[in-house]
């Protein structure tokens, strides 16, 4: 009996692991995306509150043209419950359709879409806490809106001449 020539072992082709190259990669793209995700999470004050104002605004704006468009009287009602809200509504109170979600245009602060943290903190528009539109898009009585988000307040004017939020100083 001849003894069988033994074949050297070859290597192992399979892989088991990543190589120290192929981490240092997924390293180096998941702190780019850190880099890139991180600032724009974190909002700073002012732009929180400018996003809240903006959002208020919004809602002015389009019970104002509302009320031009179809001759009726259309409001923004204010409520703080929740850390505040506000809904565009009709004559009797009755929130419209958002066009844009087909669903109530009902905006609270507490929902995501909007800065965590910002609250209404005083809302008076003639001693209501409703932005009232005339047939005419005309705004019945001017007055102030103040937004809170931790000690920080923004102060936001509206009179009749113009009904564009302003800032104002305390």
């Amino acid at each position: 009996m001849t003894p069988r020539a033994e074949r050297p072992k070859a290597r192992s082709e399979n892989r088991c692991g990543f190589t120290l190259i192929e981490l240092l990669i997924v390293v180096v793209v998941l702190g780019l995306l850190a880099g890139i995700a991180i600032p724009s999470a974190s909002m700073s004050e002012d732009r929180k509150f400018d996003t809240v104002q903006l959002a208020v605004q919004d809602a002015l704006d389009f019970a104002q043209g509302l009320a031009y468009q179809t001759g009726v009287t259309h409001s923004v009602r204010f409520g703080k419950s929740f850390g505040g809200w506000w809904a565009v509504v009709d004559e009797v109170g009755v929130p419209i359709e958002d066009p844009l979600t087909h669903g109530d245009y009902v905006v609270r602060l507490d929902r995501p879409g909007l800065p965590p943290g910002v609250e209404i903190d005083y809302v008076s528009l003639g001693g209501r806490p409703l932005a009232t539109f005339d047939s005419k898009g005309e705004l019945h009585a001017g007055g102030e809106i103040n937004l809170r988000h931790g000690s920080q307040m923004r102060y936001l004017t509206i009179n009749t001449a113009n009904p564009e939020l302003q800032e104002a100083t305390p």
